[in-house]
């Protein structure tokens, strides 16, 4: 944990250094983005080859803001938040009538966060006013709420439980440091430009501590697209 708070000590100051350092180039971007997080997870200390873990797609919203480096290098940041976690289907057949009919249950859970990305973005200039780009580099979460929600499976489904998840335990970390890349491209429009991205990040650290369950760990991971407005200024 101390680990971790050095680590996030490091790159707030780092921050702070570049947008100071980088002041005389003064073109700065801000942007309204928004799109869909297809978020799961990868686990590491147990067998998860028997369990049918699919994604969870979910809206995610947010305001990012660029600094220009030189004349090819940005620096990127922005508050977003996302929702992500991963869904597992059990389902068995049960013969009524003669007649096969999926009986099951179904687990989702949904984690809320705010995350601050921290990008080194390379853009490509050329003769076209389109301009693609990469960009890459941590992106800090911190989860705010998380409900597991359970559902029966059958001719309709319907709730069983919403049980919130306690991140005020020992059990979890409320903040995850990921590792983030980018590919995009932009365009102008009216006073500012348009901005398309797909974007794919996998956290570094558990979300789970081992007080959850001993020498295991879930990570998650995801993959975004997004659109976006961004202003010159």
């Amino acid at each position: 944990m101390n680990t971790m708070k050095r680590i996030t000590k490091i790159t707030m100051a780092a921050i702070t250094f570049l947008m100071i350092s980088f002041e005389s180039f003064a073109q700065n971007k801000i942007s309204i983005v928004g799109g869909i997080h297809s978020a799961d997870i990868s686990a590491s200390g147990i067998n998860v080859d028997f369990l049918d873990i699919q994604t969870i797609n979910r809206f995610t919203l947010g305001l990012t803001f660029e600094r220009k480096i030189d004349k090819f290098l940005t620096l990127k940041t922005g508050v977003i938040y996302k929702q992500k976690g991963f869904k597992l289907n059990e389902t068995t057949n049960v013969k009524v009538f003669d007649i096969a009919l999926p009986v099951g249950v179904k687990v989702t859970s949904e984690l809320n966060t705010i995350d601050i990305p921290l990008l080194l973005k390379l853009g490509f200039d050329n003769s076209s006013n389109i301009t693609p780009y990469v960009a890459v580099g941590p992106n800090f979460s911190y989860a705010i709420s998380g409900v597991i929600k359970t559902k029966a499976t059958a001719i309709i489904d319907f709730t069983l439980t919403n049980t919130p998840i306690n991140l005020d335990s020992d059990n979890y970390k409320r903040l995850g440091i990921e590792g983030m890349i980018a590919g995009g491209i932009s365009f102008p429009y009216g006073k500012g430009e348009i901005t398309t991205e797909i974007n794919y990040s996998h956290a570094l650290n558990n979300f789970t501590s081992d007080s959850f369950i001993v020498d295991t760990g879930i990570r998650n991971r995801g993959v975004g697209f997004t659109l976006g407005y961004a202003i010159n200024f």
